[in-house]
């Protein structure tokens, strides 16, 4: 047996002690956090003269193909440079970054910090060329806990949150599960558009992930995020969203299969609410502080 396989497995082992018998989906979720771990821990020296080796194309040619071309042109792109990609991450300590002529041109250390359409449109314009967008694997690492709304699970639920959504052409509550497992949220990109709050843009970067195990496509967006309390007090953040592409089919809705979001920390640091789990009555409650009024 291989190291890499001892140590999946002793991992596995200790967690059974704690946690009791897995099924096959945790076991998975676990192998795959070791690996990852492993992965960001190797040391990579080789890596230190390994050029970028993909070719931008210009702001012209990328409109001018099909959505799935689109796809494929960034995506054949990270396979290709894979490696590379994973040393600028891990350097940077980076959420995204933005790749012209083999240089990183711009990266964040959360999604919050990606460019706005015009800032994004000014930085094709300086190059006239259409930038290699790259996302960091571990904002999918969401550890799927479990609460509140009815799950796939006998007598489970998951916490659940009402968000108040704001886009460029409209407004709309839909309520998300909240996990503070997770970082980011996620939204299902059909009902999204639905209600106007995003829209497809020539320009849009659509990649590519895994969680649980199995892949999805997405698409990330801005929008302004705000919770209301019982006394009507609200609070709001502006940031961006990920959001899936064939939402159902997706791993998202493992656990859930009515689930049409997922709220994570990283909104809610900005926001600062308090909230109260009442599980007795399986309710959240919100609470925007006076200060934050």
């Amino acid at each position: 047996m291989s190291q890499g396989l001892l140590a999946h497995e002793a991992v596995l082992d200790e967690v059974r002690a704690r946690m009791g018998t897995l099924d096959a989906k945790a076991e998975q979720a676990v192998r795959e956090a070791v690996a990852i771990l492993a992965r960001n821990h190797m040391p990579e020296p080789q890596l230190q003269n390994e050029p970028f080796r993909s070719v931008n194309v210009s702001v012209a040619q990328y409109e001018a193909w099909s959505s799935e071309e689109r796809f494929q042109y960034l995506n054949e792109a990270e396979q290709f440079n894979q490696r590379w990609v994973e040393k600028q991450l891990h350097d940077l300590r980076a959420a995204w970054l933005m790749v012209i002529d083999g240089e990183v041109i711009a990266h964040g250390k959360t999604i919050h910090t990606l460019p706005q359409e015009n800032e994004f449109e000014a930085l094709c314009a300086r190059s006239e060329k259409y930038p290699f967008v790259f996302f960091n694997p571990r904002l999918f690492m969401i550890e799927e806990s479990t609460a509140w709304v009815q799950t796939s699970e006998p007598d489970d639920f998951y916490p659940t949150l009402a968000l108040c959504l704001r886009g460029a052409h409209n407004e709309a509550t839909l309520v998300a599960d909240f996990d503070t497992g997770a970082m980011d949220a996620f939204f299902d990109f059909d009902v999204l558009s639905e209600h106007r709050l995003v829209t497809v843009g020539a320009r849009d970067y659509e990649r590519q992930s895994v969680h649980l195990g199995k892949s999805f496509r997405f698409l990330t967006k801005p929008l302004w995020f705000s919770l209301k309390d019982e006394n009507g007090n609200s609070q709001e953040a502006a940031g961006f969203a990920f959001c899936i592409k064939d939402w159902h089919n997706s791993p998202f809705v493992a656990i859930n299969s009515n689930r049409s979001a997922l709220i994570g920390r990283s909104l809610l640091l900005q926001i600062a609410p308090l909230i109260h789990l009442d599980f007795a009555s399986k309710q959240t409650l919100v609470e925007i502080p006076a200060s934050h009024e």
